[in-house]
């Protein structure tokens, strides 16, 4: 009978939505990451930088490039989570240089244009651009 809905089959709204909405308590990581749990599925989830959630089951990838030793840009899809493309960034590089080549690769991809599809990212490798004294 096709009226009865199965209660134990009904998927999350993030599930949907591909968002998770933060709900609890929430603490930071050394790091930098928070941690809390979604208020759709309730499952660990952790944020970097504050405005997109994921889960904080398996890899973070985001902190495994930042103990990298060169640092680069990404080209991200937003809605596939996919990097479309990848720049090195050399070590020895200035600010004003670094906002020279975003502007560059933002007009090349055409991320103003995409409507906030395309995200473009600074992964700072520990060898790269932090220096740590």
């Amino acid at each position: 009978m096709l009226s009865k809905i199965n209660p134990s089959a009904v998927v999350a709204q993030c599930w949907y939505l591909r968002r998770h909405v933060p709900t609890g308590k929430q603490r930071r990581e050394e790091d930098g990451a928070v941690h809390c749990t979604c208020r759709y599925c309730e499952r660990p989830i952790r944020s970097r930088g504050g405005g997109k959630w994921d889960l904080a089951e398996g890899f973070d990838l985001d902190a495994l490039a930042a103990g990298g030793r060169n640092s680069h840009f990404c080209v991200i899809d937003a809605l596939d989570e996919m990097v479309i493309a990848r720049y090195p960034v050399a070590n020895d590089i200035d600010e004003e240089a670094i906002a020279a080549r975003l502007a560059e690769i933002c007009e090349k991809h055409g991320v103003e244009a995409s409507g906030g599809v395309l995200e473009v990212r600074l992964v700072q490798g520990q060898g790269g651009l932090r220096r740590v004294h």
